[in-house]
């Protein structure tokens, strides 16, 4: 039986002009999960993560914890969806909607509560594929091909365990499959992942089943506060 292990990238920059990089947070709670693999003996047949840095960097991270030089390779099928694309083509319309300025916005952007909110209402227009004016990017509907064309390519390797370093959304949208999620249960799922944790699926003759999800055993072992995050 062929076993995908999902793991979440560890906390990237949030906040800085460059996202898409590993916070020192991330990279311990990375470096963790490859410790705590290496002590219960895990072993998997493959380790590949996204071609995202913030996914690249947390495989790197998770090796050097478990002290292997496995091989890794890069699979573009399990990168995130663009969010900093889809804020700038709906966030507009989204602060016209609730008649913000500028000068209103500023401080829900900084409250996580009302971010998620903001960005909620971002992710339906781009689900519905709202007309924008910005240039193309990948629309929801490729997004949803592109992760499972990535799943079904494990799905089919023949391989027994495959560890794959992705993010919130791709995780979402597997669980969704394994599950029969509807789609506002899909959209909400991605806001409970937490940075570096672990989903197990396994493959069936009828499709993907959910043995596992959300898994921060390491990370609440260390015993160190502050390590259990969701951006």
């Amino acid at each position: 039986m062929t076993r995908i292990y999902l793991v979440r990238h560890g906390q990237a920059s949030f906040g800085t002009g460059h996202y898409d990089r590993l916070s020192p947070l991330g990279e311990r709670q990375a470096v963790l999960l490859g410790q705590h693999l290496r002590r219960t003996g895990f072993r998997a047949d493959t380790w590949l993560s996204g071609s995202l840095d913030r996914q690249r960097s947390t495989l790197a991270a998770m090796l050097q914890g478990l002290e292997g030089a496995a091989p890794a390779e890069a699979h573009e099928g399990f990168n995130e969806y663009d969010h900093e694309a889809i804020l700038g083509a709906y966030l507009p319309r989204v602060m016209a909607d609730r008649g913000l300025t500028q000068e209103t916005l500023a401080p829900l952007l900084g409250d996580n509560r009302q971010f998620q909110s903001l960005f909620t209402q971002v992710m339906q227009h781009w689900v519905e594929g709202t007309a924008h004016e910005r240039p193309p990017f990948e629309t929801w509907h490729a997004f949803q091909a592109r992760v499972q064309a990535g799943l079904e390519r494990l799905a089919r390797s023949g391989q027994e365990r495959i560890v794959a370093v992705s993010s919130g959304g791709p995780i979402s949208l597997a669980v969704q499959v394994a599950l029969g999620l509807s789609l506002e249960k899909t959209l909400a799922l991605n806001w409970s992942i937490y940075n570096a944790s672990i989903t197990e699926l396994r493959v069936r003759r009828d499709g993907l089943a959910l043995a596992g999800f959300n898994n921060v055993t390491h990370l609440e072992l260390a015993g160190e506060p502050g390590l259990l995050t969701y951006r």
